[in-house]
């Protein structure tokens, strides 16, 4: 498992769904782990915290805060960015790509994390792949002068989508997360304010657990996060 990971979610449910696992993962190994979301979902994301009595953006703001920070740490203490740049619509300019592009020079990551190019359902998670993927552009060019000195380009890979049938998404690795399951349980009971996405997601932990055993004969696999990969596997012969 590759040393520096950089997780950049639009929301904060989306890491804790699709790539808590892995996170846990690496957190229980001692490597280094950033989480950052752009926003903290509270228009589109946080429906429960709306009906159970939240009057104003700035409540729901201070809940989903704490949700976030309930997540960090139940998953080892994992440091936790909030960017709050609004969500339904997420907008990012050229000031937040910078922005971006620094927060990737300042923790120079092997591997990163986002949403893949098609979750077509959700705006603000094709607005942040794309943003991500700009920004790790950026990171690696010489003429842009930040704080921190151009890094070589990480890896990226992209989180499974809400549905990934409708978004076309085929999974191209799969991590077996099954000795972190309950850390990923312990995060995903801090969203109070998505409870209702909690059944979906544990199924579909187990399902691609499944899927797992299907193809790899992994019969100890039990819960497993899928990804795709926006970077080619490069080498002199097959992986």
């Amino acid at each position: 498992m590759s040393s520096k990971l950089l997780v950049i979610a639009a929301h904060i449910g989306d890491f804790v769904w699709r790539a808590s696992g892995v996170i846990a993962k690496y957190s229980r190994q001692g490597k280094p782990v950033h989480i950052v979301t752009l926003t903290l979902g509270e228009k589109g994301e946080s429906p429960l915290a709306w009906r159970q009595g939240a009057k104003t953006i700035e409540e729901v703001k201070k809940i989903r805060r704490q949700e976030g920070e309930c997540v960090a740490k139940a998953l080892g203490g994992v440091p936790i960015e909030f960017l709050d740049w609004g969500d339904h619509p997420l907008i990012i300019n050229e000031e937040r790509i910078i922005t971006l592009a620094s927060i990737i020079r300042k923790h120079s990551p092997d591997i990163i994390i986002t949403h893949g190019p098609d979750d077509k359902l959700r705006p603000d998670h094709i607005t942040t792949a794309n943003a991500v993927l700009t920004a790790v552009r950026l990171s690696a060019i010489d003429g842009l002068k930040l704080d921190y000195p151009p890094i070589p380009e990480p890896k990226i890979f992209g989180f499974d989508p809400h549905i990934g049938e409708q978004a076309g998404f085929y999974p191209h690795i799969y991590i077996n997360i099954t000795e972190v399951y309950e850390m990923k349980q312990q995060a995903m009971n801090c969203l109070e304010s998505q409870r209702s996405e909690m059944e979906y997601y544990s199924l579909r932990d187990q399902l691609r657990g499944l899927q797992t055993r299907r193809f790899g004969w992994k019969n100890y696999y039990k819960y497993a996060e899928a990804f795709y990969m926006y970077s080619p596997v490069i080498g002199d012969d097959f992986p």
